[in-house]
C-alpha cells in the first residue's frame, strides 16, 4: 500500500507525457523458475530450457500517470531433451541408454490491471505493474526410449492442458522518441501453480507444478 501511495504521489506532481491511450507490442526472452527448469527428477517440468516471449497491451491512463491495462503474452519454453535423458539416468542404474524426444511448453496469458508509467525527465519513464489473470500451459507429449541389459523400455507420457488464475509483476524504462513513439525494456514475472494430470505408459501421474517465468523483452509502444 505504501509502494502505491507513493508512485501516486510522484505521478501527481509530473507533467503528463503521453496521451490517454498507449498500444504497445514487446518481444524478449523467457527464463524458467523456480521448480519449472530446476533439474530435478524425471517430470517435463523440470527440464524447462529458456525459450521466447511475444506480448501485446493496450493501456488508457484516466488520471495523470496512472492507467488500466489489459495484456496479451505467450511463451514459448522448449525441454532440454538431453538433461531429462540424464535425469532417468539417475532415476535407475538399471538404463544403460537413454534418449528422449519432446515438444516445447507453450503458455498463454490474459492479464487486467493497474499501471503506473512515472516521468524521470523529458526522455525516460519509469513502468511498474500489477496484474492479474488466467493464463494457460499446455505440458507436451513425451518419448523416453531406454535400454537396459536384458531389454529395451520405452516411455509414453501424455500431454495435459491447464487454466489457472496467475499474477504478474512489471518494472522497466521507457525511451521518449516523441509525442507518440517510445522505446522500453521490461523485466516481468508471471508464477502459478499448475496441477497436470497425465499418464506414463500406464501409471497416471497428478504433479503440481511451481511454473514461474521471468522474461525480458524490448519493444515499441505508440500513444493516441
Amino acid at each position: 500500500m505504501f509502494f502505491v501511495v507513493a508512485i501516486l504521489k510522484i505521478a501527481s506532481s509530473q507533467e503528463y507525457i503521453y496521451q490517454r491511450g498507449l498500444v504497445t507490442l514487446s518481444m524478449g526472452v523467457a527464463r524458467p523458475t523456480y521448480g519449472f527448469g530446476n533439474h530435478q527428477g524425471i517430470n517435463l517440468t523440470s527440464y524447462a530450457k529458456t525459450g521466447t516471449n511475444i506480448t501485446g497491451e493496450v493501456a488508457y491512463f484516466y488520471s495523470w500517470h496512472v492507467g488500466v491495462a489489459f495484456l496479451l503474452s505467450y511463451n514459448v519454453n522448449p525441454i532440454d531433451e538431453n538433461r531429462l535423458a540424464d535425469g532417468y539416468m539417475d532415476a535407475s542404474p538399471a538404463f544403460k541408454t537413454v534418449s528422449a524426444t519432446t515438444s516445447p511448453f507453450h503458455d498463454l496469458s490474459a492479464m487486467t490491471g493497474i499501471v503506473f508509467d512515472i516521468p524521470l525527465n523529458e526522455f525516460f519513464s519509469a513502468t511498474f505493474k500489477m496484474m492479474g489473470g488466467l493464463r494457460n500451459v499446455y505440458k507436451p507429449t513425451a518419448l523416453v526410449q531406454t535400454t537396459t541389459t536384458f531389454s529395451n523400455v520405452d516411455y509414453y507420457e501424455t500431454s495435459d492442458n491447464k487454466t489457472v488464475f496467475a499474477f504478474l509483476g512489471s518494472m522497466g524504462t521507457r525511451i521518449i522518441i516523441n509525442e507518440n513513439f517510445n522505446a522500453h525494456l521490461m523485466a516481468s514475472y508471471v508464477g502459478s501453480k499448475i496441477n497436470f494430470d497425465y499418464s506414463r505408459n500406464s501409471k497416471q501421474i497428478n504433479e503440481e507444478a511451481h511454473i514461474g517465468v521471468l522474461v525480458f523483452s524490448g519493444g515499441v509502444s505508440y500513444s493516441f
